[in-house]
């Protein structure tokens, strides 16, 4: 509002009961309005908390099940690969045993026939020795 010009009196209204009951309607209204406002604000305040709440649990129990399924598939990797060793160490102690044997047998084999390579050298030369020695030998 301007100020009134120089020389006149600002007159001043008072408002009537009717207006003040209008302002009051009014004023009601804005304060209902604001409590519906905050009681709204405190209602999706708490389902979002019930949602954090929720999704939280939910992220958690998801997480607990997939380390639960991952570390049961590591076991099972776990106890198929000491089964694989197990069974291979078998199989190499049986290749092993055959190898011993095989290398026993061909050392038994080439000790006698060494040996009876060497006697029969000796039983040439004593052979020899003997045609020689009666004069059968040339």
């Amino acid at each position: 509002m301007n100020p009134p010009p120089a020389g006149q009196a600002a007159s001043v209204r008072c408002a009537t009961a009717e207006e003040m009951a209008q302002v009051r309607e009014r004023l009601a209204k804005v304060e209902g309005g604001h409590d519906n406002l905050r009681d709204g604000l405190n209602t999706l305040s708490r389902q979002f908390s019930d949602l954090r709440r929720d999704l939280t649990r939910t992220v958690s129990e998801n997480a607990d099940q997939t380390r639960r399924e991952v570390m049961g598939r590591v076991d099972t990797m776990a106890d198929n690969a000491a089964e694989r060793d197990t069974e291979i160490s078998g199989r190499l102690s049986r290749i092993e045993g055959g190898l011993k044997l095989t290398s026993w047998v061909t050392m038994t084999f080439i000790v006698l026939a060494t040996g009876l390579l060497g006697w029969g050298q000796i039983g040439d030369a004593a052979w020899s020795f003997c045609k020689r020695a009666f004069g059968y030998g040339a």
